[in-house]
């Protein structure tokens, strides 16, 4: 299991001095760089000891994707200079987080909501998949968005888009914040990138959780081949980071 942390390009040298094996960088902070601070980005990372394998935060919060204001158009451009930047970092797994973007606007109904969701989202797969990108639907809690709370209304997205480049990522902390069963994973068929951090205060997991152990035995039952990135804050990487890595990789060897 390859155990990465989520942060911004100039984090790379502590995150991979603190022992991870790559870094998730945030998508929307890439796609706003000017063209002489996205090079400056490119070399840092191929320069890197550690990959940029996935990304997350996809979209800005400035994008209301849910909007009649907002266009394929818009939506579309965007991507493909987001997914563009993405792919010459080496990115294969984009996250579809965005709970700020994805909000269901309060007088927009909750059915036509989810069409146009579909709808947005299949594009994202559409566009993705020209620069060998998986696009995966992070279910959030309900603090965060209020669209997609759970491993089974991302699930329902994803068949709903019915594209090879749209599937369903777990975050440990957004299921426990949420009150739900891990063991989804298993039920739903799968995953294909995982988050994880504590359920008390989001920071970085550095002791036993039988909530951990429960959730690397769903995802072990399904075959998971993907990546496990930590999304947690830390007051001290440099000490919380080994001692994480060393935890997460021994609870998945015993599950």
């Amino acid at each position: 299991m390859q155990i990465g942390y989520c942060a911004k390009p100039d984090q790379i040298g502590l995150v991979a001095a603190a022992g991870f094996d790559y870094i998730e960088l945030p998508v929307h902070t890439i796609a706003g760089m000017t063209e002489e601070a996205f090079s400056d980005c490119l070399e840092r990372v191929k320069a890197a000891p550690i990959p940029a394998p996935s990304f997350n935060l996809l979209f800005p919060g400035t994008l209301s994707l849910l909007s009649p204001d907002t266009g394929d158009g818009q939506i579309a451009a965007y991507l493909r200079s987001a997914l563009e930047r993405v792919a010459r970092l080496g990115g294969k797994v984009a996250v579809f987080g965005s709970g700020k973007s994805r909000r269901r606007p309060d007088d927009l109904p909750y059915d036509q909501a989810f069409r146009r969701l579909t709808e947005v989202t299949r594009l994202t797969g559409e566009i993705a998949q020209t620069f060998d990108v998986t696009i995966v639907i992070e279910p959030l809690n309900r603090q965060e968005t209020n669209m997609i709370n759970s491993l089974g209304e991302g699930a329902c997205l994803a068949a709903a888009v019915n594209h090879p480049r749209v599937k369903l990522l777990a975050d440990y902390y957004h299921v426990a914040v949420e009150g739900h069963a891990v063991e989804d994973i298993e039920r739903l068929g799968g995953i294909a990138h995982a988050h994880i951090a504590t359920k008390i205060g989001r920071k970085v997991p550095t002791e036993r959780d039988e909530g951990y152990a429960a959730m690397f035995r769903a995802m072990k039952r399904t075959g998971y081949e993907g990546l496990l990135s930590v999304e947690g804050k830390s007051d001290d990487l440099a000490l919380d980071g080994p001692v994480s890595v060393q935890l997460l990789k021994a609870m998945w060897e015993e599950a």
